[in-house]
């Protein structure tokens, strides 16, 4: 399934369709979300738009989450070393994996609400090659390796464009907001990739079976509105769409399965696959990019032979801090003992019985109570001068984001001048300049502004560093 819930999935007012006035937020919202996944037959989601509560989502469902991904499944989930945030390992059946992305495209400017006031099809192509084809650039280099060892590989996400299969001369002849048919880059990029739409696979018909996404209504949303499919579940490698689903509210022809009310501005696909999962790697994996210092640090390992085990050392190291042996069993759980270490990175090492290095994962254990530091290279800028970001202690999540402000403006009370993600890195750095998303060109106006970290694609911002502008 892949499902944007809308800002946490409890920003919506059920009554109104409004923003909810609770700065606590409408838990009643969020109860609806977890019913549509219940109604969905899912076993598997990708959420966009999470704002720091897949872990709730998931914890109401008595299902197992990765934060950092933004996907839940009541399949174990395996953050493996080398994904690095871009997927993970579902099991699907012990020692059997599956690889599962995520991915949120930029929302603005909107390709269909461009064409809809007037740009031609060659406006919007371009619009299209420079802002969103550039964001799924990671996924079609990288995924298609996974499959080429064999591994069924799914891609949920909000695309935020319509799928190249959707704007056909059928449909321009069908429908009046549909100004000229338009094969559509970044579904095109995908496609040529190898990523196999599973909707339009079960109803090839566009005219037929719209499918429509967005939107079920939306406190954002346009006088005039421009209705797609935006929202897929896309696969690659041995896997075969066997049925596909429209989630959402009750009485629209688009929807297959209805939830009332319904807690979204967008509604869920959800689709069906007959899978031949893959044997699990030979790996060893923290349960966590991060881990509470003092705490015990958990490692589950898929070892090669009985007499493999399992260091703790420094980064890069291979002295061991602490060795613990694998066992008879090739899958297991090791726990390592925090309480003498100091903060900051570690590695999770499997080695086989001539201490060969098989494996290798690298986890941050964090202080309770440290919250994430940013610091910029140079707090004065000039001309054309970029800046220069750099965070530690971050959560990590796939969606976390650098954002620039004006000094003293609230997350809310402004938008955001310029911004980027932090690619899923605990600890990293980043340059914000010339060509940065956002609505402000680059250099920004003269004046005092603040890079901050916000979480999970939210407004719910931890950690700030000040810089100014000079004329």
């Amino acid at each position: 399934m892949s499902f944007n819930i809308f800002y946490g999935g409890d920003e919506l007012n059920l009554q109104t369709r409004q923003f909810c006035r609770d700065p606590a937020g409408c838990p009643e919202t969020l109860e609806q979300v977890v019913a549509a996944i219940r109604a969905s037959g899912a076993d598997v989601v990708g959420l966009q738009e999470p704002t720091m509560n897949t872990r709730t989502i998931a914890e109401k469902l008595g299902w197992n989450y990765s934060e950092r991904t933004s996907y839940i499944s009541h399949f174990p989930i395996i953050d493996p070393p080398g994904a690095n945030g871009l997927y993970v390992f579902v099991e699907s059946k012990p020692g059997r994996v599956v690889a599962v992305a995520n991915v949120h495209l930029p929302a603005d400017p909107y390709g269909p609400y461009e064409a809809r006031d007037g740009a031609t099809r060659d406006e919007v192509l371009q619009l299209e090659n420079d802002l969103r084809v550039p964001a799924v650039q990671t996924e079609i280099h990288r995924l298609p390796n996974l499959a080429a060892q064999g591994i069924p590989v799914f891609l949920t996400g909000d695309f935020n464009s319509p799928s190249r299969l959707d704007w056909a001369p059928a449909v321009d002849a069908a429908r009046a907001d549909v100004p000229y048919p338009l094969v559509w880059p970044a579904s095109k990029s995908l496609a040529d990739a190898g990523f196999v739409d599973s909707f339009r696979s079960v109803y090839p018909n566009p005219v037929a079976r719209p499918g429509f996404t967005w939107t079920p209504g939306s406190p954002e949303g346009e006088k005039v509105e421009v209705h797609d499919r935006i929202d897929w579940v896309l696969s690659m490698g041995p896997a075969t769409a066997t049925a596909s689903s429209v989630v959402g509210e009750c009485g629209n022809p688009n929807t297959d399965i209805a939830v009332d009310p319904w807690p979204s501005d967008h509604r869920a696909v959800a689709s069906s696959f007959t899978v031949t999962p893959a044997p699990m790697p030979v790996s060893v994996v923290a349960e966590g990019e991060s881990a509470r210092l003092g705490l015990s640090l958990r490692a589950r390992f898929h070892a090669e032979g009985p007499a493999d085990h399992v260091i703790l050392t420094t980064t890069g190291s291979t002295a061991p801090l602490a060795d613990l042996p694998a066992g008879p069993d090739l899958d297991g759980t090791v726990a390592f003992d925090t309480t003498q270490l100091e903060q900051g990175a570690y590695d999770v090492v499997l080695l086989d019985a001539t201490d060969s290095e098989l494996s290798r994962d690298t986890v941050v254990l964090i202080a309770d109570g440290q919250r994430p530091v940013l610091t910029v290279d140079d707090a004065t800028l000039e001309g054309e001068q970029r800046l220069d970001v750099n965070w530690a202690f971050a959560p990590g999540n796939q969606f976390d984001w650098l954002a620039v402000f004006r000094a003293g403006h609230s997350s809310k009370g402004e938008p955001y001048l310029a911004w980027r993600y932090t690619e899923a890195r605990i600890d990293g750095s980043s340059t914000i300049g010339a060509g940065a998303r956002g609505p402000a060109p680059w250099p920004l106006k003269p004046g005092r502004y603040e890079v901050r970290l916000c979480l999970d694609d939210s407004y719910r911002c931890r950690g700030s560093a000040s810089f100014r502008v000079l004329g």
